[in-house]
């Protein structure tokens, strides 16, 4: 009875140390974030025990677990004696593909294409001859950030307080946002004395503008699998400069109203003034004595206190006339 026991006791101490038949070379569970519309390669490459080299057929499956219990595990990608099948939905079927022509050759990963965020999914391999292995390998799919807006509100005047805002309208969650001055309009750099990032994410605050504060600036909105970012640029200009911006419209707007006024006045003196000369036809009894054939006009002068009083408007619409000759 004694012996017995030793000899199951050895059997079992050898037992961890034996071998499994199918064994996958893969590191252990993976976790990928991948952005959308890119490329992922699934590795999944093998290795057969000698006592798996027999006649054996070879069966490869690639399968996207189910998240829950109600749905079932869908079976995507097969290899089995020789062929290469796709029983899963036409959704995948255009996008994925053995990495090797043959599969047998040790090496059962896949490549999928053009990935959407419904491919977010954990991922197995199964590899069975005599023998059973597993690998499995986690995807997340996410949409990289799109290029934000950024804008600035306040005057940008020493002394007073400036807000740098950028927002991202497009991007799987969660975005980050980090505000930076550029250095040489290459590398971003830090941030000066008086700024701070606000409690809106993508606010940045300048209090008591400066001289130190000018330069470009830049925002970087960043997910997991990308970043996309926008620039804007605080010119600073003194308290004086301002003061003579203002003097400056209020004098050119007293300028234009004082043309304004004198263009009308001169307009009115003229249209006036034609009334001081006119030219009127001759009377019935200088028409009948003048030469036939021929009109006879008269020049009519009228008086300084008549042309007076039609320049003043006193003797009503003046009547049809021409310039004095």
């Amino acid at each position: 009875m004694a012996q017995q026991s030793a000899a199951l006791l050895l059997l079992l101490c050898l037992l961890p140390a034996l071998p499994a038949a199918v064994q996958i070379s893969a590191r252990g569970r993976e976790v990928l974030y991948l952005a959308k519309g890119e490329t992922v390669k699934l590795g999944c490459p093998y290795t057969l025990e000698p006592e798996d080299n027999g006649s054996g057929a070879l069966g490869i499956e690639w399968i996207q677990l189910s998240p829950d219990t109600v749905h079932p595990d869908s079976v995507f990608l097969t290899y089995q004696d020789q062929q290469v099948r796709y029983p899963g939905t036409p959704g995948l079927q255009h996008r994925v593909a053995f990495v090797q022509k043959d599969p047998s050759q040790h090496d059962a990963s896949i490549q999928l294409a053009n990935l959407q965020v419904s491919d977010t999914a954990t991922y197995q391999c199964r590899v069975r001859k005599h023998t059973l292995a597993t690998h499995e390998v986690t995807i997340t799919v996410q949409e990289k950030p799109v290029t934000p807006q950024c804008w600035t509100e306040g005057e940008q005047v020493e002394g007073s307080n400036v807000v740098l805002k950028c927002y991202c309208q497009g991007g799987s969650a969660p975005l980050s946002y980090q505000w930076s001055r550029v250095e040489e309009d290459f590398a971003a750099g830090g941030l000066p004395l008086g700024t701070g990032q606000g409690h809106i994410p993508g606010e940045l605050y300048i209090h008591s503008l400066s001289q130190q504060h000018a330069g470009i600036y830049q925002c970087r909105v960043a997910n997991r699998v990308g970043y996309s970012q926008c620039r804007v640029t605080i010119s600073v200009s003194s308290g004086a400069a301002r003061v003579w911006v203002i003097v400056g419209s209020i004098l050119g707007s007293l300028l234009f109203l004082i043309l304004l006024i004198l263009l009308i006045w001169g307009l009115l003196w003229y249209h006036r003034r034609r009334c001081c000369w006119r030219e009127v036809p001759g009377d019935s009894r200088n028409s009948a004595s003048a030469t036939p054939g021929r009109a006879s006009p008269q020049h009519h002068s009228i008086s300084y206190l008549q042309c007076q009083q039609c320049e003043q408007g006193d003797l009503g619409p003046c009547p049809v006339h021409a310039l004095g000759h």
